[in-house]
Parts: C-alpha cells; sequence; structure tokens
C-alpha cells in the first residue's frame, strides 16, 4: 500500500478481467456497488408516456421498465410451473420414508 500523503491509503484492488484502456464507463456489476435505489416500483403516467421510480421519484426509460415487468412476468410464470409441476409429483406419490423409523409408510389421504 502507498500513502498519498493526506492518510488516503490506496488499496491493492484489482480487476477479475482487466478494463480496456480505450473504456471509461463502468457497470454497477463490474465494481460490485449498486445504485441506491433498485426501481421495483413504478408509477405511471400512461397520458405523458412516463414511469418514474415509486421509491426515489427518478425518471425511468420505459423500455427498460417494460424489459423489467416482462422479465418479472416470465420469472412467475416458470416459477408456477414448476410448482404445478411438484405438486402433481407429490400428490401422485403413496408412500414415503417415516422419521422416527425410518421404513417406508402410506401417506394418509383426509
Amino acid at each position: 500500500m502507498t500513502d498519498d500523503g493526506d492518510n488516503v491509503k490506496k488499496l491493492p484492488v484489482r480487476f477479475k478481467n482487466p478494463v480496456p484502456e480505450d473504456r471509461t464507463l463502468l457497470f454497477p456489476h463490474e465494481v460490485g456497488k449498486w445504485d441506491k435505489c433498485h426501481h421495483e416500483k413504478f408509477v405511471i403516467d400512461s397520458s405523458k408516456a412516463e414511469v418514474e421510480c415509486g421509491t426515489c421519484g427518478e425518471k425511468l426509460n420505459p423500455m427498460w421498465v417494460l424489459g423489467r415487468l416482462a422479465g418479472r412476468e416470465t420469472n412467475f410464470h416458470e416459477t408456477h410451473a414448476r410448482y404445478a409441476e411438484e405438486i402433481k409429483r407429490l400428490s401422485e406419490r403413496t408412500r414415503t420414508k417415516c422419521d422416527n423409523c425410518g421404513k417406508m409408510t402410506r401417506i394418509s389421504r383426509r
């Protein structure tokens, strides 16, 4: 570590992949920092075609918001499908291993 004179010490931190010399823009995932707000809630003004964050009030790109909402919907449908498959698989089971004795036992359906 080196000392810059005003009590600031540079830490020996390096990127996993070095940043090219011609690049000045870094994405948050490259430096490990995120903005304060993750923009999870949206306030939509359809008459003006504007979207703002419901938490911090920042104006957001409507196409970015559309992409986020589409991603959420896709995740919801995928999770729902996995859940339905698991419920079906579990409902077809007739036996399970007993926690007490370790033997297989019938599943009672009430």
